[in-house]
């Protein structure tokens, strides 16, 4: 079914705080039934039998994991150049991190250091301005491998892939909206690229979780604060399905995310800026009715100076 005005029902993981149910009986999206795409959990898909029973609802499985493992089946050339893809976004990625870790220790340091404050502003734009060039590089150079790998491979390239396509959208007009869960962000990413799900969604209510939120936004930031090796510095994934523009998702704030670390944070809202950076624990819920927030719980934004303030409605 779709709606003129798209609304978005973005939540923090179902773990430990289940909040999908109320969360979606309060939004009052998906009365009926419900399809659900859970690529991200790979050969788990389709195990939805826990989403039943917390949204009481009909739900069907878009598949997307399991028809895509059917057409490299079918089509060995497919998955020859989708791994070969896979192989080069993985060392694009790797030479991204390699330059990207000095940049963001200078910043973090230029952004604490003292003295001349007119030295120091212009400084400071200076380190955050590489950063950024740098993400966009990064961002474009994803985009250039992606373009390439799907201008080959599409609906009108391979007539495989545009019946899935058919029978996707039969299903989702059969159904009121919906569900994408969390799991694997590039596996969840790859496989709703594949079928251009992108467009498939643009008009439908949409109800998604940890993976399934941040892969709708324009770019996906990838982040852990806690990892056993240590830090990692925040990093561009790529581009996503943006659906919800003008906002960077961060699940699991608690588990991922040093939120005293004011400079860190800091940092983190200045770099990504124009985008609001909003994190999204267990338990948070924000809702969009178009670009708008028109409902919000739990949620909070990063803020410039590194302090954390509660998501509002519009």
């Amino acid at each position: 079914m779709s709606i003129e005005t798209p609304r978005r029902l973005l939540l923090g993981p179902q773990r430990p705080t289940i909040n999908l149910g109320d969360a979606i009986e309060a939004s009052g999206i998906g009365a009926r039934s419900l399809a659900v795409i859970s690529a991200g959990w790979q050969e788990a898909e389709n195990d939805i039998d826990d989403i039943r029973g917390a949204v009481g609802l009909p739900l069907t499985d878009l598949c997307l994991y399991s028809r895509t493992e059917a057409l490299f089946r079918e089509h060995e050339d497919l998955s020859r150049d989708y791994r070969a893809r896979q192989d080069r976004l993985q060392q694009q990625q790797r030479l991204y991190r390699l330059r990207l870790k000095q940049l963001a220790i200078a910043a973090r340091h230029t952004l604490t250091a003292t003295g001349d404050a007119e030295l120091l502003a212009a400084e400071r734009r200076h380190a955050l301005a590489q950063l950024r060039a740098l993400d966009r590089h990064h961002l474009k150079r994803t985009a250039s491998v992606h373009r390439k790998f799907s201008r080959a491979w599409n609906a009108d390239t391979l007539p495989a892939i545009d019946e899935h396509r058919r029978e996707i959208v039969g299903i989702l007009d059969a159904n009121d909206g919906v569900i994408i869960t969390g799991g694997n962000i590039a596996v969840l990413l790859n496989r709703l690229s594949l079928f251009g799900m992108g467009n498939l969604l643009a008009d439908r209510a949409i109800i998604a979780w940890s993976a399934g939120a941040m892969v709708l936004a324009d770019r996906i930031v990838l982040f852990h604060d806690r990892m056993p090796q240590g830090r990692r510095e925040p990093e561009v994934l790529g581009a996503g399905l943006g659906l919800v523009p003008g906002h960077v998702f961060l699940p699991d704030p608690t588990g991922r995310l040093r939120q005293r670390d004011k400079p860190r944070i800091g940092l983190m809202a200045r770099r990504f800026a124009p985008e609001t950076c909003v994190t999204l624990d267990s338990g948070a819920s924000v809702e969009f009715g178009g670009e708008s927030i028109v409902g919000a719980s739990m949620a909070q934004r990063l803020g410039k100076k590194g302090q954390l303030t509660r998501v509002r409605a519009a």
